[in-house]
């Protein structure tokens, strides 16, 4: 208490001024670290020169950006078109194009199953008219336009879909010399491979 007693005006504001130094010292050391931080991530030097063997963060996220981006238009540019995206499952796919009144091949079963390899997963749905797996006598037939048709269609609105076997009989048996009428039962099988 006794330095308190003998601090006069003038030494008062000298304390008061090496205080205030001291605090504005420490807030211009906090800046100056700010700002030597912005120039890294800027790529300049002291003097705010560029530094030319030097990439900036912000010019590195500017780079990732761009390779990002350049990735999603490319993607994007091989899903359009594709009708097999989205809320579109394969089976609501294959039954729509069947059900197409340029098709008109009705109602289809379709039996999935997955084959599994290295690196690719195949889904393979075997598709076959409906009342052939009803227990009808006779299998329903179709003209080899529809059925063209429905194999040109599953593989035009989708890349990934590809119709792996297709086999067409006649609805009833012939004798060698016998000339069928244009109308086939089928049986197809479309793969859509996807990566594991």
């Amino acid at each position: 208490m006794s330095i308190l007693k003998d601090m006069t005006a003038m030494k008062t504001m000298i304390l008061l001024c090496v205080i205030g130094a001291g605090v504005l010292g420490w807030f211009g050391w906090k800046e100056q670290q700010r700002a030597a931080h912005l120039q890294d991530i800027l790529g300049l030097d002291s003097k705010d020169h560029v530094i030319e063997s030097k990439i900036g963060l912000i010019e590195q996220q500017a780079r990732e950006i761009q390779t990002a981006a350049s990735q999603f238009t490319d993607l994007t540019k091989q899903l359009e078109g594709d009708n097999l995206r989205g809320d579109n499952t394969p089976l609501s796919y294959i039954r729509g194009i069947a059900s197409n009144r340029l098709i008109a091949l009705g109602g289809v079963n379709i039996n999935p199953r997955t084959d599994s390899q290295r690196a690719y997963v195949d889904n393979i749905y075997t598709v076959v008219p409906k009342s052939l797996n009803a227990g009808s006598r006779s299998a329903p037939t179709f003209q080899r336009t529809q059925l063209a048709n429905f194999m040109y269609k599953l593989e035009e609105g989708s890349k990934r879909v590809k119709v792996t076997n297709f086999r067409i009989d006649t609805a009833k048996p012939i004798k060698p010399e016998e000339i069928p009428d244009d109308r086939w039962a089928f049986q197809c099988s479309i793969t859509i491979r996807s990566k594991e």
